[in-house]
């Protein structure tokens, strides 16, 4: 009787560690499933990490390129600040920047230096594009337009040949003939010996003997009133004014 009592009580045994180790087992396949699982999305992010680290250096290429070429930089604070060199030919090393922020998916223009006119356009279409690459490449070029409309003033002096000819008006050589005799004078004021009136010959010599200086001698007189145009440009456009 205590031996029947006994293998009863080995078979029970027996059959709970049996269910042990079939829960022990499907515990292994589930673990099993779950390091399967877990090794691919390992693997995918190894692969994406190798992506990611070469995408980083092409970046960090193309941002060493544009600094070296394009003086380019970014800093950021309570928005994003683009600098630019290499603009003004004149001083490579003078800085241009704008800051954006973007705050609730909006861009939002805080500053600039030197001030852009239709900006407010241009964070307009920002937004509804979300193109800032775009943006910033504009922004370069409006730069670029700013520093040739405002290159240092040039005076160009033109001169106005107009004016040193025989026929030019009494005035421009007015103060040329102020030695000569009165009768050159009036010869000269004429413009031209055969346009004086004839007089009688009294022996004190023909009047039309007394010429005209010809242009040439004008215009190689170190005295004649020359006109000069001055041109001054400026990035406002060019104002003409006219020296005698």
């Amino acid at each position: 009787m205590a031996m029947m009592d006994s293998l009863a009580a080995t078979k029970a045994r027996v059959d709970s560690l049996k269910r042990v180790v079939e829960e022990q087992k499907a515990r292994k396949d589930k673990y099993a499933e779950i390091i399967f699982q877990q090794s691919k999305v390992l693997s995918a992010c190894e692969e994406k990490c190798k992506k990611d680290s070469k995408c980083r250096e092409e970046v960090e290429e193309a941002i060493s390129w544009y600094n070296r070429v394009l003086g380019f930089r970014i800093q950021c604070g309570l928005g994003i600040k683009f600098i630019f060199k290499n603009i003004n030919p004149n001083d490579p090393k003078e800085e241009y920047y704008f800051t954006i922020r973007h705050e609730n998916d909006v861009y939002s223009l805080l500053d600039s230096d030197p001030c852009l006119n239709d900006t407010k356009g241009l964070i307009i279409e920002l937004n509804k594009s979300n193109g800032l690459f775009q943006f910033v490449r504009t922004m370069r070029e409006k730069f670029e337009a700013t520093t040739s409309g405002t290159s240092p003033n040039t005076i160009t002096l033109v001169p106005d040949t107009s004016t040193i000819t025989a026929s030019a008006p009494v005035s421009s050589i007015s103060t040329c003939i102020s030695s000569e005799s009165p009768i050159k004078q009036k010869a000269l004021q004429a413009g031209d010996s055969d346009r004086l009136p004839k007089k009688p010959n009294r022996g004190k010599g023909r009047l039309s003997d007394l010429k005209a200086p010809e242009s040439s001698s004008v215009r190689r007189s170190p005295c004649h009133a020359t006109k000069l145009i001055v041109v001054w440009k400026s990035g406002l456009g060019a104002t003409r004014a006219t020296i005698d």
